[in-house]
């Protein structure tokens, strides 16, 4: 009997999307990603001050897993020092239960997120 593929958790984030969504005000950052055969794409936007980062919102255009990683990534940014960002996207996809086969779309969300804080440290 095979596990399903989707845990609570990943399904619970997936239908919440905390901090999903565009920023409508001014001063914020963003940096994009995408892994074309698989069409996911995700952009972050970050609005940093004194270094660190103060808010965070995200775009995605993937699948369960990578909304619910998004998201857990996005509740433990804020707060993070630019400089000093730490980012485990396979951690936390182990955390969540995520299908490890699908690390290489997951780390489209990293990518993004580091051209969002390259722009913020600029």
């Amino acid at each position: 009997m095979s596990s399903p593929p989707y845990t609570a958790e990943v399904l619970a984030l997936f239908e919440r999307a905390p901090r999903a969504g565009r920023p409508q005000a001014a001063g914020w950052v963003s940096g994009e990603g995408q892994e074309p055969l698989t069409a996911t794409h995700v952009r972050w936007h970050l609005l940093g001050a004194n270094g660190h980062i103060m808010d965070v919102r995200y775009e995605v255009r993937g699948c369960p897993h990578t909304i619910a990683v998004a998201a857990v990534l996005a509740q433990r940014m804020v707060g993070q020092s630019v400089a000093e960002l730490k980012l485990d996207v396979a951690a936390i996809a182990s955390e969540l239960g995520c299908d490890m086969t699908k690390l290489g779309r997951l780390f489209v969300i990293e990518d993004a997120i580091l051209r969002a804080a390259h722009i913020l440290r600029s």
